[in-house]
């Protein structure tokens, strides 16, 4: 995949995919002749499968419980 291919596939900026390739939390790309780079699709759908399902520092809250509702009103 190209970074064309993975900003459409992840939607995903390329400064993201830039900054996060420079911080070591990115699938490394292959190297191709003539300085091409391009990722295998297995690599990152394996990475986009191992990133968590919710944002670790603004956890969501649980809902509120039906006796909640009496005290919002």
């Amino acid at each position: 995949m190209t970074t064309d291919d993975l900003v459409r596939h992840l939607r995903m900026s390329r400064v993201t995919i830039w900054r996060r390739r420079a911080a070591g939390s990115f699938p490394k790309p292959c190297k191709f002749p003539g300085g091409q780079l391009r990722w295998k699709r297995n690599d990152i759908d394996n990475w986009v499968a191992k990133l968590p399902t919710h944002d670790p520092v603004a956890p969501v809250p649980p809902p509120p419980s039906p006796l909640d509702f009496g005290r919002l009103l």
